[in-house]
């Protein structure tokens, strides 16, 4: 009849069961039970904008205390190595 069987054969090794892909720290329910989301923190346009000429500025004179600053002033949770 030209039906396709479909067999179950569970989780492969490193397969996952589901996706998250909040980043956020506080997600919040929404009226479908499975279906979260969350208030990001943004920078707004114009100082992004001002954040990376800054930060391109910096990297073209090799500026690297410029950089993490900017790094760190943008990037919640940036964490150097």
């Amino acid at each position: 009849q030209g039906d396709i069987a479909i067999d179950i054969i569970g989780l492969r090794p490193g397969e996952k069961l589901y996706e998250e892909l909040l980043i956020g720290d506080n997600p919040t329910t929404t009226t479908h039970s499975r279906i979260m989301k969350a208030q990001e923190q943004f920078i707004p346009l114009d100082t992004l904008l001002a954040r990376i000429n800054l930060l391109q500025t910096a990297a073209e004179t090799e500026d690297l205390q410029t950089i993490k600053a900017v790094l760190h002033d943008c990037v919640h949770g940036f964490q150097e190595n």
